[in-house]
């Protein structure tokens, strides 16, 4: 009986350098999105602030934006705004391989604030959906929380990981962490996808809707879904895995370009 042939190792080679090819092209455009996403927020939250007007703030829908004589919603507004856009950056930041490489101190820091931001900003996203209340509805508000308490899980699974040493398991628990701090984001870039692949039918999406709901969660649950097979195909023995996760990526780079030009076009820069 003969034996198997064994999995060539150029070919695997080859595969796990298209798949590392294919999340850098994802992460690319990614960061551009995002960069558009920090961009917006300083560039419309900003102002009013310092032309003491707040109220200006509401010139774009919100849940709930600046309310007259809620000095400590406010407050948890602003923050959560703010603190948004700092744990964007930071993020990103995180992820330059560069960083790590040529400033290691500048990776510490940077990722221990990018924790604290993460921690805080989700108590005061907290705050907003239960005590004041800043909810469409109770299903996006139990998806927005329980992304916010999976943000706090691995964000101490990150850090336990770090204490020990333990720079995979770190890796891996971090990456989780990025990906749901993120899921604001990805919500608005889910949307825009929904809302354009529905428009050719005539159907409008509404905030109470069942596509919605499921915009919602998918927007922390399939980018999870989606890291830990990324993880997976970059430990596969042959180079199936990593060639289909790297095709994947690919086409996710093409989707994720489209949904930020889509909401840079309708959500953000109309009001700027």
């Amino acid at each position: 009986m003969t034996e198997a042939p064994a999995t060539c190792p150029d070919t695997l080679t080859l595969a796990r350098r298209r798949l590392s090819m294919a999340a850098a092209t994802w992460f690319m455009t990614a960061a551009a999105g995002q960069w558009a996403f920090i961009a917006f927020i300083v560039l419309f939250f900003t102002p009013p602030l310092l032309h003491g007007d707040p109220l200006a703030m509401n010139s774009k829908p919100h849940v709930s934006g600046w309310v007259p004589g809620d000095a400590v919603g406010n407050s948890q507004f602003v923050a959560h705004v703010f603190l948004g856009a700092l744990v964007t950056l930071s993020g990103l930041l995180q992820l330059v391989p560069a960083i790590r490489r040529r400033w290691p101190a500048l990776h510490r820091w940077n990722g221990r604030l990018f924790m604290l931001t993460a921690l805080v900003a989700s108590v005061t996203g907290f705050y907003l959906t239960w005590v004041r209340g800043s909810q469409l509805n109770l299903s996006s508000a139990l998806s927005t929380s329980l992304n916010g308490v999976l943000i706090l899980a691995f964000v101490a699974l990150a850090w336990r990981s770090a204490l020990q040493r333990d720079i995979a398991t770190h890796r891996r628990q971090a990456l989780r962490a990025w990906v749901l701090v993120n899921g604001v984001w990805f919500l608005r870039i889910g949307i825009m996808l929904a809302g354009l692949g529905l428009m050719p039918f005539g159907v409008e999406m509404h905030y109470d809707g069942v596509v919605f709901l499921g915009v919602s969660f998918a927007s922390w649950l399939l980018p999870l879904a989606l890291l830990q097979l990324y993880f997976a195909a970059e430990r596969a023995p042959t180079p199936r895995a990593p060639n289909v996760a790297a095709a994947a990526l690919f086409a996710l780079a093409g989707l994720t370009a489209a949904g930020s030009a889509a909401a840079v076009a309708f959500m953000w820069w109309p009001y700027l």
